[in-house]
């Protein structure tokens, strides 16, 4: 994840080079003459080069300042994003820290005026005192430096956008997502080494419990619990995941089941527990009659974990669901009767008006049966969103990138904008006297950027597209595709701005007065 946001970060420093880069080639009209008259009084190519690295360093160390206070305000902010992040991310800022962001600055500001301090270095006084045009420098043939470092920023604010789309899209996927069981409204108590006949008892009585049961671990949210099963003595055996329940459990989280029935006997210690209820994966990876589950009852397999080994009959074929989380494949699973242990989960199905004030009762029940620990509970929904915090949070880091992507994108064409409808005022204006319209106009100034802006689309979606398709979504077998949707909302946003940016400018220059703009000519 450090590798991947520091990826992230560094893209986001690359465009706002390209900005910099950009908007100084806009302002290069203006420079020329101050250059050249440089350059005419004997300034030297060298301290041309000088005076503009310098000046975008100043910059950096100016923007590494004002990011020491955006980072004071950010900090608790991103230290809060997940559960994961408060145990494990202090941000503290120590002088090493500082001293390499200072150095950091001083290289971005290198690398966003190196360009500018090349080009205006080589420029002669001649051609600067005769507004030679920067439009003459080329990176490919008609393709100007300008409009490529538009097309490269868009390209890149696209990414962010529709990666930020579809990765929201993925994860709201996954909290919604079909496990094969029901999670609604269950509460999970963790006994914390108590018995929990008692706690059983007396929430048995609140008239808002509908449904009591007890399991070892909570499934579905990373833990895994299990051991080796062998069928028919083979020498083939395989690892089950396992989870001990009561004969409550299935009913309250409303398991189907194909074949056979719940559990039968009460076994008292977890050697005396000889039923097994599996899943339908376990009769296919030990070919148990996979296609008729029926006949899988009554057969015996040997199971090992660090208990020992022990022999044990399947009563009951239960349908597949995820045990493990959904960036896992559905494997063999087998339930076990629950035993006496120190370890155990009551589940509660709960059905109230008044959720606090219930949760209130269920704490006020807690602390009668154990006043040193502190009550731990969790709704089977919130330990599902809390087990893919990090998704969570990785969206919103790169949404928090994407908006400072679409920023400095944004103001990049608008110096842009500003600039060539600048720089072509006396043209518009003889366009009009000439009887062209305000449409005409617009469309005239717009077409250009326009023409860059599905550039950079025909780019940054097919590429983020792949990207999800054969990278990011093959870590995730039950993934859904990618829609279109998910791709255009980011173009649409991207484009509403830019249609702000271009609109305010060219109308701006459209509706110009010729015989202001003309009459010095």
């Amino acid at each position: 994840m450090l590798w991947i946001l520091g990826g992230l970060a560094l893209v986001v420093i690359l465009s706002a080079c390209f900005n910099y880069t950009n908007l100084s080639m806009a302002r290069a009209m203006r420079r020329f003459k101050e250059v050249g008259l440089r350059k005419a009084i004997g300034a030297a190519k060298s301290q041309i080069w000088q005076q503009f690295l310098v000046e975008a360093v100043m910059i950096a160390l100016a923007a590494v300042l004002l990011s020491y206070f955006l980072f004071l305000v950010l900090r608790p902010q991103l230290i809060n994003l997940a559960p994961e992040m408060q145990r494990t991310v202090k941000l503290e800022l120590s002088p090493s820290t500082i001293l390499t962001f200072i150095v950091f600055s001083v290289t971005v500001g290198v690398v966003a005026g190196f360009m500018p301090a090349l080009f205006f270095s080589k420029v002669s006084a001649i051609n600067a005192l005769r507004n030679v045009s920067v439009r003459s420098m080329k990176v490919f043939k008609h393709l100007t430096l300008r409009r490529a470092l538009v097309v490269i920023q868009y390209t890149l604010t696209l990414i962010f956008i529709t990666t930020t789309a579809i990765g929201y899209v993925q994860y709201k996927n996954i909290l919604t997502f079909d496990l094969g069981f029901n999670t609604e409204n269950i509460l999970n108590i963790n006994t914390q080494g108590n018995k929990p006949d008692v706690l059983l008892k007396e929430l048995s009585e609140m008239p808002e419990v509908k449904a009591l049961s007890r399991s070892l671990l909570i499934t579905s949210v990373g833990n895994a619990w299990g051991g080796y099963m062998k069928f028919n003595d083979s020498r083939d055996s395989a690892l089950v995941l396992t989870n001990h329940v009561d004969e409550n459990y299935l009913a309250l989280h409303e398991y189907k089941l194909v074949a056979g029935d719940n559990f039968r006997a009460r076994p008292t210690t977890a050697e005396a527990a000889s039923e097994l209820i599996v899943n339908q994966q376990v009769l296919k990876r030990f070919n148990i009659s996979p296609t008729n589950p029926q006949k899988a009852i009554g057969k015996e397999i040997t199971f090992s974990n660090f208990h020992g080994t022990r022999r044990m009959t399947i009563v009951g074929v239960m349908k597949d669901f995820h045990y493990g989380k959904v960036d896992n494949l559905v494997g063999p699973v087998a339930f076990m009767f629950w035993t006496p242990e120190d370890r155990t989960i009551v589940n509660a199905k709960i059905q109230s008006r008044d959720m606090p004030a219930t949760m209130a009762k269920i704490e006020a029940i807690w602390k009668k049966i154990d006043r040193v620990h502190p009550f731990q509970a969790k709704f089977y929904d919130e330990a599902i969103e809390d087990a893919y915090s990090e998704f969570s949070a990785m969206i919103k880091i790169i949404g928090f990138l994407s908006l400072l992507a679409i920023s400095i994108a944004s103001m990049g064409l608008f110096g842009m904008v500003a600039y060539t409808t600048e720089t072509r005022l006396k043209e518009i204006s003889i366009r009009k006297v000439m009887g062209a319209s305000s449409g005409n106009l617009i469309y005239l100034l717009s077409r250009g950027f326009l023409v860059q802006l599905s550039l950079s689309a025909l780019i940054a979606l097919p590429v983020t597209y792949l990207f999800f398709e054969n990278v990011v979504l093959t870590h995730f077998p039950y993934h859904t595709p990618v829609q279109v949707a998910e791709l255009l909302v980011g173009l649409l946003a991207v484009l509403l701005i830019a249609f702000m940016m271009i609109g305010s400018q060219t109308m701006k220059a459209a509706k110009s007065n010729p015989v202001e703009v003309l009459k010095g000519e």
